[in-house]
């Protein structure tokens, strides 16, 4: 009995501290109890803001509109900007990959423009284009294209010769071999450079709109930041999150999910 009552509790209590989405809520559960207790039993509520007043502000974005009205500013820019990641980052990745000339001319490019700080780019792509569209578009897509071509660098680099020379002893034709090897073996660190540059992309269009842009996310997080509004940064900065997370989860890893379906494994790690 005391056997089965251990088993019983035992499958009530795993899911608590094994299943990802609830350690994820239990976490955030925990943060809004802290930021409660902060703000409403220790009085600093001027200081941090509280969970009640930033979802009030948020209630009012909703309500107002404005919400809207800057997503659909800072949305088509971080479309472009991560546009032209993808285009540029594999380009550059897959020309440095596979060929010792230009390994030897970009490579060296693909480096500084990793450790390059994202102020620094902002700011030059300010003083290049001004208070317009093109500087979070240029700003993210500078910042972001070196990961995803480092990433796809290294995919190419990786690429097992043994598989290449088997197919062409078995005179595998070279469209076969480079979907069915070059391309499958590339696609996986291809998309985890994607990913990760498409968040990169989101972080540089705020940053550079809250330093040249008259409208979008991190215009009015900069406006907010002016007036001192605490909890205006936070339910600007919040809604940005959710709407990051609902693209990331929602969109890349569902996409990401069907192109590795025919893999075994086909969790890869993300469950």
């Amino acid at each position: 009995m005391s056997t089965s009552r251990s088993y019983g509790l035992e499958r009530l209590t795993r899911p608590l501290v094994e299943n990802r989405l609830v350690v994820f809520i239990e976490s955030m559960v925990a943060i809004l109890l802290l930021w409660s207790i902060l703000a409403n039993v220790f009085g600093l509520s001027e200081t941090v803001s509280s969970p009640s007043l930033v979802a009030a502000s948020l209630v009012e974005l909703y309500e107002t509109g404005l919400w809207w009205t800057h997503l659909s500013a800072t949305l088509p820019r971080v479309m472009y900007g991560f546009a032209l990641t993808l285009v540029v980052g594999t380009v550059v990745g897959v020309a440095t990959g596979m060929n010792r000339f230009w390994e030897k001319a970009l490579q060296d490019y693909v480096t500084v423009g990793l450790a390059l700080p994202s102020l620094f780019v902002v700011i030059f792509a300010a003083m290049w284009f001004g208070v317009s569209d093109l500087t979070p578009t240029v700003a993210a897509a500078a910042i972001s294209f070196p990961y995803l071509a480092q990433e796809v660098y290294e995919g190419v680099k990786n690429i097992d010769n043994d598989l290449l020379q088997m197919a062409s002893s078995f005179e595998v034709s070279r469209q076969r071999s480079i979907r069915r090897i070059i391309v499958q073996s590339v696609l996986p660190q291809w998309f985890g450079g994607a990913r990760y540059s498409f968040s990169l992309t989101w972080k540089i269009t705020t940053l550079a709109e809250l330093v040249a842009a008259e409208s979008g996310i991190g215009f009015m997080i900069g406006f907010a930041m002016d007036r001192l509004s605490l909890t205006d940064v936070f339910a600007w900065t919040i809604m940005f999150t959710i709407l990051m997370l609902i693209l990331e989860y929602g969109v890349l890893r569902q996409i990401e999910r069907r192109v590795f379906e025919w893999r075994q494994d086909a969790t890869l790690g993300w469950e």
